[in-house]
């Protein structure tokens, strides 16, 4: 369905007339928060933090800018710890594989690798510290692979691409999630036409299925638990963290508005970062003004966070903006005010028990640099 909400003078200068229930913009003051940003890979043109568990930070990282080259990291007090493992490479024809941490709670971390040694198909990875300790989590169907998103200690999410018929087709991608202990695997299902687990917490899981178009999903352990938070009106959604309370994530709106352009009125798709409890109907937008698109990656008690993006700065890295939302009142605050002076945009990927956040930034030549920021004790 597609919401009429005003008149667009210019992109600096939108004015969103919700319609009741659709949407609720956050508001007010800015909580004040001060934060101690830390770069985690100042020699590194590529990488980044995707997860943190107490002030410790993982992720990817690469010598070069070639992602191909990426290596799965795990920083402890700055400290970086190749975790890439072994087994995805070709020693003896000189071929390397790449890997990632896509999330990490306590000790452990998960995410994927790739290379010679999976006949370059990405695979579900779990560590525990080191490289060594890398293992390959299995997949409750014939697959021809897929990738652990997220774990919260207890469980792991993620998705695997089933092979059909013959053995070289892919089916539809379908939502696993997994023991962190024992590693066993359960299947989440496909919801007909495609589905991730992308964040876990609590003892539930949350992601999209599709249906037509991403619609976000919670699961509750089983494929029969599968409920739907897409909300009403929106074109489409995706839950991508969960801490068992909350689950957040974007909804995204078709919305008419008025343009002076020659071809008079069109359609534009604009993102907002939402907060659900566990329906559809809870769907809550925390979008922070002036932004024009904004996204909930993470969410973690006290704190939740995201970024959203200045469409004046539209296709350059300072489009970006790391954003932490208290999780009460939803006040935004803007973490690029707490970058050193040579990053220009950044990403808030994700947030530990104590308020740390770990992302991305980025500088005015496109480089990305993994980086955490350290919320103040006295917060």
């Amino acid at each position: 369905m597609k919401t009429s909400i005003g008149t667009v003078r210019n992109a600096s200068q939108m004015i969103l007339l919700l319609t009741a229930g659709v949407l609720a913009t956050a508001t007010g003051e800015v909580q004040a928060q001060t934060y101690t940003s830390i770069d985690l890979t100042p020699n590194s043109p590529l990488s980044t933090a995707n997860g943190i568990s107490a002030g410790r930070a993982a992720g990817y990282s690469a010598d070069t800018a070639s992602f191909g080259a990426i290596h799965a990291t795990f920083w402890e007090d700055s400290h970086k710890i190749d975790l890439h493992p072994a087994f995805l490479d070709d020693p003896v024809n000189a071929i390397k594989g790449r890997s990632s941490v896509q999330g990490s709670a306590d000790t452990l971390q998960v995410g994927w690798g790739a290379g010679p040694g999976t006949n370059n198909r990405s695979v579900p990875l779990a560590w525990n510290g080191t490289a060594a300790s890398a293992t390959t989590l299995p997949l409750p169907f014939d697959s021809a692979g897929g990738q652990a998103l997220a774990t919260d200690g207890n469980q792991i999410v993620g998705y695997g691409t089933p092979l059909i018929k013959d053995g070289t087709a892919f089916g539809p991608p379908r939502a696993v999630v997994w023991d962190a202990t024992t590693q066993e695997a359960i299947d989440l299902g496909d919801a007909g036409n495609g589905a991730q687990a992308i964040g876990v917490g609590g003892g539930l899981q949350v992601g999209y299925v599709i249906k037509g178009t991403a619609n976000a999903a919670l699961w509750s352990g089983s494929a029969k638990s599968l409920l739907a938070l897409h909300p009403k009106d929106a074109a489409a959604s995706v839950a991508y963290g969960t801490d068992g309370r909350l689950q957040v994530g974007y909804s995204g709106y078709d919305i008419r508005v008025r343009s002076e352009a020659p071809k008079g009125n069109k359609d534009k798709r604009f993102n907002f970062a939402t907060v659900w409890s566990g329906t559809a109907a809870s769907a809550f937008a925390i979008h922070p003004y002036p932004f024009t698109h904004s996204y909930a990656a993470a969410v973690n008690g006290p704190w939740i966070v995201g970024y959203a993006g200045d469409v004046s700065k539209n296709g350059t890295p300072a489009y970006y903006h790391a954003i932490v939302w208290d999780s009460t009142n939803y006040q935004p605050t803007d973490l690029n005010t707490f970058l050193p002076a040579a990053f220009v945009g950044s990403q808030a990927l994700s947030v530990d028990a104590q308020g740390n956040v770990a992302g991305v930034a980025l500088t005015a030549d496109g480089q990305r640099h993994a980086v955490v920021w350290m919320l103040d004790p006295a917060q």
